[in-house]
């Protein structure tokens, strides 16, 4: 009998559950499921882009990839991890930086541009990052963006075990998702943890 009592009140807790869901279910599908155009969503995402990695050619094209998928939530999903990939995969090599005025070296540029026996960076390191980021006005190489210092990775355009150095002009700034997929073995996985998709995904859920 006890059996009973506690099957009644399993099963009352389940209607009690259950009466809320049905009750406010256009609600809760309207909010996991849109339907509609997403020309004004593609706009917004296109302008952004466009202002936020200027250097990185994006093919909009791809919402008539989509076109077919009815639920419009969705569609902007598959949308956005497109453009991710488009990000990942555009075409980019580490390349020598342009020169710099020999009046912004300072005392121990030369020696410490060399690497030396202990493979540590020189002890003007955060020097020569900064001047690097200035000299590229707090721009990421690749695609554009603005970053701020502390945001800011310095790569060499030159490996060191292939004769580079600490110079100014073989170090190139780079943003984080930038210096993710350069250093990325993994491109598809690599994609998945940009922050470039985060911030679009994020767009998705808010418009």
């Amino acid at each position: 009998m006890v059996l009973d009592v506690d099957f009644i009140i399993a099963s009352l807790l389940v209607i009690l559950t259950l009466i809320p869901l049905y009750i406010y279910r256009k609600e809760i599908y309207k909010k996991f499921s849109r339907s509609g155009n997403t020309e004004t969503f593609i706009k917004d995402v296109k302008v952004y882009l466009q202002q936020n990695y200027p250097k990185i050619q994006f093919d909009f094209s791809v919402l008539n990839k989509h076109q077919n998928e009815k639920d419009v939530k969705l569609r902007e999903l598959m949308i956005v991890e497109e453009l991710a990939r488009q990000f990942a995969y555009f075409e980019y090599e580490l390349h020598t930086q342009k020169d710099t005025s020999k009046d912004m070296h300072w005392s121990g540029y030369e020696q410490n541009s060399i690497l030396q026996k202990d493979n540590k960076l020189p002890p003007d390191w955060a020097q020569r990052k900064s001047v690097a980021w200035k000299r590229d006005n707090g721009k990421c190489n690749r695609c554009g963006t603005q970053i701020s210092l502390p945001d800011a990775n310095a790569l060499f355009a030159k490996q060191m075990r292939d004769g580079g150095g600490f110079n100014l002009e073989n170090i190139v700034i780079l943003c984080n998702d930038c210096s993710k997929i350069i250093k990325s073995s993994n491109l598809e996985k690599t994609i998945k943890d940009l922050p470039l998709l985060d911030k679009l995904i994020k767009k998705v859920d808010n418009f």
